[in-house]
């Protein structure tokens, strides 16, 4: 595996961000971003993507006056690095045996390096959920001593919301398999106290998304009111969501000509075929699509099931591949109500990212995290004591 390896349209995209931030004093502004339509023109930066990335990394690369090519491989290499600093704190902090920290550290080492090695935003699916999973885990220690980690509960809160700002979603798997075992916790103590941790994370989370929502909302109305720009891209900074999941309705790549080709390309052209006139990437065009996705389902109900079982299979073969000796553990010992339900909410939301777009290990980070480590809790609760 090649190491750093961001999309170059994305590093290019990161230059125009900056180029425009420097033409109009204004972040997420993009001038000249010719991977999105955007040659020799003001544009939205981080068009069709999330915009975290577009707005740390031309803000780092101007402060330090550092090179965008350099700052991108330090901003994802330095997340990689202290991700795996926080999750080797947490394995060491909370887990006992020796068993589980030689597994645990291995784990985190290997899942860390795949990260860093393609430093780009896929990378913060596994990042934010490797720094926090030992943590967690653990979570009745957390619920037991929480003023003693407030801070900590804190931090969390902020990486979530830093987390998903540069890859959406990428940090929301924890925060559920958090809110899930606090609830179960609750319920089954009887005691409803602890909840307000959830609370507490949510705060961060909320500050993070409110500041974001600022700076699009300035970067919209410079656009509006200084550009045309309105005329050929769509300003409110909208995500390409079914772009992606109706051309991965193409994964098993079927010779039918109603069966979509699995590209970008592809979504486009069918788009532009339903309304010539429509904004790509707009919400107008994220609805069509939208539209053709369930008519496919409507019209092939027993292919599309093929296809998801398809993409299903290959998300349980790296499941199995990185939960490895945790299945014998698994087998032969019964599953502790508090693992299953932290890990299991994990391992699910994170599958839902290859099954709902297509398995390729770069949607998938998140899922070797929770397999790898819910190995190590399975050899913690057969060698702990407590």
């Amino acid at each position: 595996m090649k190491p750093f390896q961001t999309m170059p349209c994305r590093v290019k995209s990161y230059e125009a961000a900056l180029n425009g931030y420097e033409k109009t004093d204004t972040y997420l502004i993009a001038y000249n971003d010719i991977c999105n339509g955007g040659e020799n023109i003001l544009t939205p930066a981080g068009y069709t993507d999330y915009v975290g990335s577009f707005l740390y990394i031309p803000f780092f690369s101007d402060l330090m006056n550092i090179d965008i090519d350099t700052i991108t491989i330090l901003f994802y290499s330095l997340y990689g690095i202290l991700c795996i600093l926080i999750s080797v704190i947490g394995l060491f902090k909370f887990y006992n045996t020796k068993p589980a920290l030689i597994h645990g550290t291995i784990s985190i080492l290997g899942v860390g390096t795949i990260c860093i090695f393609i430093s780009d935003t896929y990378s913060f699916y596994g990042l934010t959920s490797l720094a926090l999973i030992t943590w967690w885990s653990k979570i009745q220690i957390i619920a037991q001593n929480h003023r003693k980690f407030f801070i900590f509960i804190i931090l969390t809160g902020f990486l979530i919301g830093f987390s998903n700002t540069v890859r959406g979603n990428s940090g929301t798997d924890v925060l559920i398999s958090i809110v899930c075992i606090l609830i179960f916790n609750s319920f089954v103590n009887r005691n409803f106290s602890k909840l307000y941790i959830i609370i507490l994370i949510l705060l961060p989370v909320i500050i993070i998304n409110f500041q974001i929502s600022i700076l699009k909302n300035k970067s919209k109305n410079y656009l509006e009111t200084n550009t045309e720009v309105n005329k050929s891209h769509d300003l409110n900074f909208v995500r390409a969501i079914w772009h992606n999941a109706y051309y991965g309705l193409g994964y098993l790549s079927i010779n039918n000509k109603d069966v979509p080709e699995p590209s970008d390309v592809y979504s486009t052209k069918k788009a532009i075929e339903i309304k010539s006139d429509v904004i790509i990437y707009s919400k107008e065009y994220e609805n069509i699509l939208m539209n053709e996705y369930f008519k496919f389902v409507k019209k092939y109900p027993f292919l599309y099931l093929k296809i998801i079982l398809s993409k299903t299979g290959v998300v349980i073969f790296y499941f199995l591949i990185f939960f490895n000796i945790g299945i014998y553990y698994l087998l032969k010992n019964k599953i502790k109500s508090e693992t299953l339900i932290f890990f299991g909410t994990g391992v699910m939301i994170n599958s839902l990212f290859g099954i709902a777009a297509e398995p390729d290990y770069t949607y998938l980070l998140g899922l070797f995290a929770y397999s790898s480590l819910l190995g190590t809790k399975l050899i913690e609760d057969k060698y702990s004591k407590v």
